[in-house]
């Protein structure tokens, strides 16, 4: 993989959402990030199982800078809430959305009821109480909440969604995320 310029800058990350899922505790992101800092090219064995298993379509590319960027991963790019959130200009989060919750916020959960992915990918269920904190107590520290959260208390080391253990002390990761 060629690192452009505009993939080498840590700064190129933005961890909010439109949907209310804080990016930087995404597993894909993660890998992508890691991948930067050690030169080597992402693959799927670097995205933990319980993530990789479930997920309804693997693109051969791993690279995501952020759900509100220009370089967001395969899925998230055919997102509607994100589509929706684009289209209108002035929504940063659906909550600032006159018609929220909508009916595409309101159908995104039923699908993922009627077809297990709430199950499958359980980080799923965070939007909406993440819309509340964000309305709320707003953007910035909401992100100050989840960055302090998606870090191992043990070590600080930043863990993601389906990250079971601590990649560097190997500290039980699953109680800490309120879903698993």
């Amino acid at each position: 993989m060629i690192i452009s310029q505009e993939d080498s800058s840590m700064s190129n990350f933005n961890f909010d959402s439109y949907c209310g899922l804080y990016c930087g505790a995404c597993d894909i992101l993660q890998a992508y990030r890691k991948g930067l800092e050690t030169g080597k090219t992402p693959g799927w064995d670097d995205v933990p199982e319980r993530m990789r298993k479930n997920l309804p379509f693997h693109p051969k590319e791993i690279k995501c800078h952020g759900c509100k960027t220009d370089t967001v991963f395969g899925g998230c790019a055919y997102c509607p809430i994100r589509k929706c959130a684009r289209k209108k200009g002035n929504v940063e989060h659906c909550w600032d959305c006159k018609k929220y919750p909508c009916f595409r916020f309101k159908l995104m959960s039923i699908i993922a009821k009627l077809s297990s992915l709430d199950k499958k990918l359980p980080h799923q269920k965070t939007k909406k109480a993440n819309q509340a904190c964000i309305c709320e107590f707003g953007t910035a520290q909401w992100l100050a909440v989840q960055d302090n959260k998606w870090k191992c208390p043990g070590c600080g080391t930043t863990f993601s969604w389906y990250r079971e253990t601590c990649e560097k002390c190997g500290r039980e990761l699953d109680s800490l995320k309120g879903y698993m």
